[in-house]
């Protein structure tokens, strides 16, 4: 699992993110403190997005294709 933190400016950071996730084969989660949802959910990540101390769990080895999923999520990391 690959986890690293995550800050959205606003609504449309959110939207955006979840456009890059959904691009990608794995499973993600965002998670704040004991609160987790998909983050290919656009309602789920909206949701959580201005939560304190957000994370993004990757549930994958590191591996070529995460590595580029993290470079086109940098913006939001």
């Amino acid at each position: 699992m690959i986890k690293v933190p995550v800050n959205f400016q606003n609504a449309d950071d959110a939207v955006e993110f979840v456009k890059i996730a959904n691009e990608y084969p794995f499973q993600m989660d965002l998670a704040s403190g004991n609160r987790i949802v998909d983050a290919k959910s656009l309602l789920g990540t909206i949701a959580i997005s201005q939560a304190e101390g957000l994370s993004l769990r990757i549930y994958s080895n590191p591996s070529p294709t995460t590595e580029q999923l993290l470079h086109a999520m940098q913006s939001y990391l």
